[in-house]
């Protein structure tokens, strides 16, 4: 410290220290003036008296002051003022730990960092340099946090090994990489990113031409650093990008991130502050948390991982926690209601900020009872189907997700409106709407066919939860379970009725119901909107036969959801000469025909039959109309069967022109004969438009992404 900041510092020390003795010396000599009966003032008829202060408060100013006083002469304080004891920090316990530590350290013949990792107090030793140096960045228990790697996994970098650890500490690390914003086409970093995120094998709503044009960048551009094979360079330190780990974040916008605006990676060297003993310690901790981990991934069969995740993918775990190209189970896909927005959460293995922190008993009372460990969770969470899932398949699926790359990515706050925002309340929700009834797989089952029944009635009710989606909800936000499956508007389609009297009556059977939940196509039509997420993310992942058990369970009804006896099947006849002398016959021709064929039956691989098509044949109107406004793009289920951009009409026709033609197609295509009107249209086309979801001539990709989100469709 300079001359002048050590005048400073005592200058101000002695003031403050003079100042206080003659603040309290003042009212020590005052005090005996004090008059406990005199009324300085009254607040809400309570007077304030002028009573003295207690001996017992100056008594203890002074033991302060002089104890004060005493250490300033004792112990530095007062600037560059040692103290009469010379006492240095050196001298503090850290120096006991460090001898301490070194006898520990001498004691091993073979300095090996798993060696050391069996050693408790050397552990011990590390944990507590490792919560002072490093826990800022890496988190208390190593795992990390965006830009801060995991060290607990066994992804490294610039390499695993003793030595490669030891050199990460003591020199540190530099890496670099480069910003591309300047150098490469937008369009050719948004295809880099497609290729980047396919290679974990993740699904996305991106044709294979950009993934294959980005892989051709990709080769051109970046392989000297990262390989041919993406899998990196630890040399370099440039990460291995085909794995599911993503240090800076790996959804498609924070990739299109990296690669135009480039990073630094700093890591600090600690040779100068930590010992050589010190620094091993520290490796020790870090080793040990690692084998602690994988010990514990090791310890779930093989088995039951594949199991769980065949039952996260019956589950449609990931479509719900992952954002819109997003990393998987990492969260962050919002969920607009009434009330607000709710985001889904974290639920990969990270302990801060995903579900590392929770027990199994945790885990299952969210899923059961709708309980997380930090509060009561919204019903977007399907935790009121979840709770018929078997403890057994329940414990298999909490294997699976302890087994998965823990993702670093924060929890996005929810902004739900007051007093939807108290936690409790949901309790109350639970109280009132829940119902708790065990899953009965045997009342109204078929004679024929029991088992397949029962099996497609477990997973519809129970991991499918399809009726979360297809069927109504009161004002509360509660499935009304007298309706069950019969619909329900969501991100601005209609989650059609698929009650068994619709699906009867819109001629669906087994096989084309199957055909459509397995791989999005079949002879009624192609999955769309929210649907096309759960078959690419679900439903395509099972077995035939689980998915045939469901579309049977759906067609042969259950209780509140049966067929009435007089239900007639719709016969659509396809244009008859009287159709083709209709004056909406040219105009089906020169809007849709082109696409879908002069007849209606569809062009592979352009666009889906209309005629006798699902959604056509549908009771409710509103998905056409809904189609014809906001247009459609590609669902890139199936390479071979990605239909052609389905233009939107949005700014070509008129609500009259447009109610005339759905009425047109819906009559003879669909054998629906009931008129949909101007003012139907109408009604559908402002209710898109105040969401954001109308698109011009041609829909977007990014459509989607950039509507506003705090909008209810309803």
């Amino acid at each position: 410290m300079t001359g002048f900041w050590n005048i400073w510092v005592i200058t101000l020390t002695v003031i403050f220290l003079v100042l206080m003795v003659y603040v309290v010396v003042k009212y020590w000599r005052t005090n005996h003036l004090a008059d406990k009966d005199k009324t300085i003032d009254s607040f809400d008829d309570i007077d304030e008296n002028d009573a003295p202060p207690p001996r017992i408060m100056f008594v203890g100013y002074f033991i302060a002051f002089s104890c004060s006083i005493v250490f300033l002469v004792l112990y530095p304080g007062l600037g560059n003022w040692q103290g009469l004891l010379g006492w240095e920090q050196s001298d503090d316990t850290i120096q006991e730990h460090n001898e301490s530590l070194d006898e520990q350290i001498a004691g091993i013949n073979q300095v090996d960092l798993t060696v050391l990792a069996a050693e408790p107090m050397i552990v011990s030793s590390g944990k507590g340099l490792f919560q002072t140096h490093c826990a800022a960045c890496h988190r208390a228990n190593g795992q990390g946090q965006k830009h801060f790697p995991n060290l607990i996994d066994d992804v490294w970098l610039y390499g695993g090994s003793d030595s490669d650890i030891l050199h990460s500490i003591k020199k540190g690390r530099y890496g670099a990489m480069a910003g591309w914003k300047n150098i490469l086409p937008e369009e050719e970093i948004q295809n880099l990113s497609y290729y980047l995120a396919s290679l974990q094998q993740r699904p996305l709503n991106a044709p294979s031409l950009k993934i294959k044009q980005g892989e051709t960048a990709f080769m051109k551009n970046c392989v000297v650093c990262h390989g041919g094979d993406a899998k990196g360079n630890q040399a370099l330190g440039a990460p291995n990008l085909s794995d599911n780990v993503w240090l800076h974040g790996g959804s498609i916008e924070e990739i299109q991130h990296t690669i135009n605006d480039g990073l630094n990676n700093i890591m600090p060297a600690f040779e100068a502050q930590l010992s050589d003993n010190e620094i091993l310690a520290l490796a020790a901790f870090i080793t040990q948390q690692r084998i602690a981990y994988n010990a514990k991934i090791a310890a779930i069969s093989e088995k039951n991982i594949k199991q769980g995740e065949y039952l996260a993918y019956a589950g449609d775990c990931v479509a719900c926690h992952s954002a819109e190209g997003g990393e998987p189970f990492a969260g962050g896909l919002p969920f607009v209601t009434p009330f607000g927005t709710v985001y889904s959460t974290n639920i990969t293995p990270h302990f801060t900020e995903g579900i590392g922190d929770y027990s199994y008993d945790d885990f299952k009372a969210a899923l059961y009872d709708g309980k997380g460990k930090h509060g009561y969770l919204y019903p977007a969470m399907p935790y009121t189907s979840y709770q018929h899932v078997t403890e057994e398949d329940v414990s298999i699926l909490w294997d699976y997700l302890q087994s998965i790359p823990a993702a670093s990515r924060r929890n996005d706050d929810n902004s739900m409106m007051f007093p939807s925002n108290i936690r409790l309340g949901l309790l109350g929700w639970n109280i009132v709407f829940m119902d708790r009834e065990p899953l009965d797989l045997t009342t109204n089952a078929p004679v024929e066919g029991t088992d397949i029944w029962s099996r497609g009635k477990y997973l519809v009710a129970g991991l499918g939860h399809c009726s979360e989606c297809h069927t109504p909800r009161n004002i509360a936000q509660a499935l009304e379970e007298d309706k069950i499956f019969q619909g329900n508007i969501i991100d601005g389609w209609n989650a059609p009725d698929i009650s068994a009297r619709e699906l009867y009556q819109d001629r669906w059977d087994v096989k084309t119901l199957t055909d459509f939940l397995h791989t999005g196509h079949s002879d009624k039509g192609s999955a769309f909107g929210g649907m096309a997420d759960v078959v690419k993310n679900s439903t395509s992942f099972m077995t035939r036969e689980d998915v045939e058990a469901m579309a049977t369970y759906l067609l042969v009804g259950d209780e509140n959801n049966t067929i009435p006896p007089d239900t007639k099947q719709l016969q659509p006849t396809g244009f008859t000469d009287e159709a083709k002398q209709s004056d909406m016959y040219p105009l089906f021709v020169s809007t849709c025909g082109a696409c879908h064929g002069e007849d209606g039956k569809g062009r592979d691989p352009i666009a889906p039959t209309l005629l006798n098509n699902g959604i056509i044949m549908h009771r409710d109107p509103y998905n056409t109309i809904a189609v014809t406004i906001r247009g459609l793009e590609p669902s890139y289920l199936n390479e071979e069967r990605n239909f052609m951009p389905m233009v939107s009409f949005q700014n070509v026709l008129t609500d009259a022109q447009l109610s005339e033609l759905i009425s047109f197609i819906r009559d003879y295509l669909g054998d629906r004969t009931e008129v949909v009107t101007a003012a139907d249209v109408k009604a559908v086309r402002e209710k898109l438009q105040k969401a954001g979801y109308a698109g011009n001539f041609h829909t977007t990709p990014d459509m989607y992404d950039k509507r506003d989100r705090n909008i209810n469709v309803e």
